[in-house]
C-alpha cells in the first residue's frame, strides 16, 4: 500500500505562522477599532460616565432662618447636624457593612442590608444623627459610606411655643404655623457642590471643584414675649386645674397694634395631666362666647342712635320671642334698667329687647365689621372662619339668641381683637405675629402693620369702657382685678353645644366660661382672652374660672412690661374720669345689691333660653 506524502516540516510552520498572524491581525484590528470608538465616535458618553464615577454633585443647603421673640430670644433656629449616607455601588459587601454599621446607628439590619445592596449612587443611611455617631462610622472606614452636612431644626424652650412657630419636616420644609406660613422666606435658597472622589467615596485631594453658594434664609422677629408666654402656660395650667376643667386657653394682645403676645392652649390628657397642646387654637379652635358678646351687641345698639348710656326701659325677667322663652341669670320683678345698668347686670332680656329695636341687619353688619364670621388678617395655616350665618338665614329666634352669645361661634382671636377694638375707643388692630422680617434689624412693625379700621364711634366705646370697667370693679368680674391698675373687661357662660342640642336637663349641660378684658382702662396695655372648656360645677361662671386666670397673668404682664400703676402716672384730668365712673359703680352696686337675697352676685348664664 502506497503512503500519503506528508507536508515538510517548513510548509506547516509557514502554514501555522500564516493563521496566527492573521488572527493577530483581527484582534488588533479589534482593539484599534473599540480604542477609535470609545475615544474617538463615542467619547464622550465614555468621558461623562466615567466622570459620573469620580465626580460627586452634592446640595449645598441653606442655613434656614431663625425665628425670634420680641425681644431677639431664639424660638426655632437651625443647627448643623451629618446625615449617615451611601453610594450603594462602592460598598464592597453590604452584609458586613451592614452588620458593622447596625452595632452604631441602630435599626433594622435587613433594611440596612437592602439599602446597601440596592446599587443606587445615593441612600439614607441614618438621617441627622449626632456627631459622636457620625465620627464612629467614619472611623470604620466602610467603602461607600460617608456623611452629608444638613440642617436640624431645633427650639430651644421645647413645645412651649411649638403652637404659634410650628414644625419642619426632617427636610427642614415648614408643615405648620409660621414654619409654614413663612417658609420661603426662612428656607433661603441651596446651592450645589461638585467634587471629584476616590473608589471608596473619599475626597481626592487637588481634584476638581466647584462651588455654588446658598442663600441663607431670612430671620423672622416674632411679637411672642417668651417670658409671658412661658409664664402664661404656668398659669393656665394653674387655673384649669382649679376649675377641675377640660381645657382652656390664655390670648393676649397689644392693642395699639395687634401684636400677639402670648397664646397658649392647655387641655387635660386621658391621665389627667394637664399639659399644653400642639395647635394655635387661639386661631383655630370656635367657641360660642356667651355674655361677652354683649359690649359688641350694644355698640351696635348706641351706633344706631337708638340708644344711649342712660336709655331706660322696663326689663322682666322673661321674655317669649318666636318659639322660645329667654330668661335672666337671676330672678327679678319688672324694673326700669338704663342701658349701663343692663350690661353691669348682664340681663339677657335687656340686650334681646334692645337689639329687637336695631334688627337683624344692623346686628349682623355691627358683628361682621369687628371680625366675627370669618378669618382674621393673621393669615396663620388652619384658621377658622367662625360661624356668623348671613342674615337671610337666620331663624326667629337666631336675633334674641345671638345678641347674648349663643348660635354664633368665634375664634377667640376674633373675640379678642373685638375687644381690642373697645380698648382702642373704637379702631380695629390687625392682629399680627410678625414685627419684624429680615437680617435688617431696623426693620419695625410699623412697616407691616395694617391701618387700623373704625368699626365704632368713638363715644359709643368710651361709654362701654366705662360699663365695663364696672363689671371689673364691682361685679361679676371682680376675680380680674389688678391692685394699682384700672381693669375693663366683661365675664361670660355659654351652653356648649352637644349632640343634639344643649342639654335637656341642667345638669346635662356643659359649659364653655370666658373673661375677656383690658388694662390700663385709660391707655391700654394689654387685652387678653381667657377661656376655661367645661369647668368643674364649683366653678361653672366666667368670673370664678376665667377671671383668676386674667388676674394672675396681668399681675406678671404689669412687671414684665414695667407698665406703670395709676399711683405712678401723673394725669390731671384723670381725676375727673374716676370720679364719673365712681358715681356710675356706685348707682350699679346699690340699685343692684338690693335686689338679690343675702347680696348674691353669681355669674350670668348667658344662654338662659328654654326651647
Amino acid at each position: 500500500m502506497k503512503k500519503k506524502p506528508q507536508a515538510s516540516p517548513l510548509k506547516s510552520f509557514f502554514r501555522r505562522s500564516i493563521f496566527f498572524g492573521l488572527v493577530m491581525i483581527l484582534v488588533s484590528g479589534g482593539l484599534v477599532w473599540r480604542l477609535v470608538y470609545f475615544q474617538i465616535l463615542d467619547s464622550e458618553r465614555y468621558i461623562a460616565h466615567g466622570a459620573s464615577q469620580r465626580m460627586k454633585t452634592e446640595k449645598v443647603f441653606a442655613q434656614r432662618g431663625s425665628i425670634l421673640d420680641r425681644h431677639g430670644v431664639d424660638l426655632a433656629v437651625s443647627v448643623p447636624r451629618r446625615s449617615l449616607v451611601a453610594d450603594a455601588r462602592l460598598v464592597e459587601d453590604p452584609v458586613l457593612t451592614a452588620k458593622a454599621l447596625i452595632q452604631i446607628i441602630g435599626g433594622d439590619l435587613e433594611e440596612l442590608e437592602k439599602k446597601l445592596s440596592s446599587g443606587k449612587r445615593f441612600v439614607y443611611l441614618a438621617r441627622q444623627v449626632e456627631d459622636r455617631f457620625a465620627d464612629a462610622v467614619l472611623s470604620l472606614k466602610l467603602s461607600g459610606v460617608y456623611t452629608q452636612k444638613e440642617q436640624s431644626r431645633v427650639r430651644p424652650d421645647g413645645d412651649s411655643v411649638l403652637a404659634i412657630v410650628g414644625r419642619t419636616d426632617i427636610d427642614g420644609k415648614g408643615i405648620s404655623g409660621l414654619e409654614k406660613s413663612h417658609d420661603a422666606y426662612l428656607a433661603g435658597e441651596n446651592g450645589l457642590k461638585i467634587v471629584e472622589r476616590g473608589p471608596r467615596g473619599s475626597t481626592i485631594p487637588g481634584g476638581e471643584y466647584s462651588l455654588e453658594a446658598a442663600e441663607n434664609g431670612e430671620t423672622i422677629v416674632s411679637t411672642l414675649d417668651r417670658s409671658l408666654q412661658f409664664q402664661a402656660e404656668k398659669i393656665l395650667i394653674s387655673g384649669v386645674d382649679k376649675a377641675e376643667a377640660k381645657g382652656g386657653l390664655l390670648v393676649a394682645m397689644r392693642p395699639s397694634t395687634g401684636e400677639i403676645l402670648a397664646s397658649v392652649a392647655v387641655e387635660r390628657n386621658p391621665d389627667g395631666v394637664t399639659q399644653q397642646v400642639s395647635e394655635h387654637r387661639s386661631a383655630t379652635w370656635t367657641f360660642e362666647p356667651g355674655s361677652i358678646i354683649k359690649p359688641l351687641t350694644f355698640s351696635a345698639v348706641m351706633d344706631a342712635g337708638v340708644a344711649s348710656i342712660d336709655s331706660v326701659r322696663k326689663v322682666e325677667d322673661e321674655i317669649h320671642v318666636h318659639d322660645s322663652d329667654f330668661s335672666d341669670w337671676f330672678d327679678h320683678e319688672e324694673a326700669e334698667w338704663s342701658v349701663s345698668e343692663i350690661l353691669y347686670r348682664s340681663s339677657n332680656v335687656g340686650t334681646i329687647l334692645w337689639a329687637q329695636e336695631i334688627g337683624a341687619s344692623l346686628l349682623h353688619n355691627k358683628l361682621q365689621k369687628f371680625g366675627l364670621g370669618r378669618k382674621s388678617e393673621l393669615n396663620f395655616p388652619g384658621e377658622a372662619n367662625g360661624i356668623l350665618l348671613p342674615v337671610e338665614k337666620w331663624s326667629g329666634t337666631s336675633l334674641p339668641t345671638i345678641a347674648i352669645g349663643q348660635g354664633v361661634s368665634v375664634t377667640p382671636l376674633q373675640m379678642l381683637t373685638a375687644y381690642a377694638t373697645l380698648a382702642n375707643r373704637g379702631l380695629k388692630p390687625a392682629p399680627t405675629l410678625i414685627r419684624s422680617m429680615g437680617n435688617n434689624v431696623d426693620m419695625t412693625f410699623e412697616s407691616l402693620k395694617t391701618q387700623p379700621e373704625r368699626i365704632i364711634e368713638s363715644q359709643t366705646a368710651d361709654s362701654l369702657v366705662q360699663i365695663i370697667e364696672t363689671v371689673v370693679s364691682s361685679g361679676t368680674g371682680r376675680n380680674a382685678q389688678v391692685p394699682g391698675y384700672r381693669v375693663a373687661g366683661k365675664t361670660g357662660t355659654a351652653w356648649k353645644p352637644q349632640l343634639g342640642g344643649y342639654g335637656e336637663e341642667k345638669e346635662d349641660r356643659r359649659y364653655v366660661v370666658s373673661f375677656a378684658g383690658f388694662f390700663p382702662v385709660d391707655d391700654p396695655e394689654i387685652v387678653a382672652l381667657v377661656v376655661v372648656d367645661e369647668p368643674s360645677s364649683n366653678a361653672d361662671s366666667g368670673g370664678k374660672a376665667a377671671a383668676p386666670i386674667f388676674a394672675d397673668f396681668a399681675k406678671f404682664a404689669v412687671r414684665q412690661l414695667r407698665i406703670p400703676s395709676e399711683n405712678e402716672k401723673i394725669d390731671p384730668t384723670s381725676s375727673e374720669r374716676v370720679l364719673a365712673i365712681t358715681s356710675i359703680q356706685a348707682g350699679l352696686l346699690n340699685s343692684f345689691s338690693s335686689e338679690l337675697p343675702n347680696n348674691r352676685f353669681d355669674e350670668e348664664v348667658a344662654g338662659s333660653l328654654v326651647e
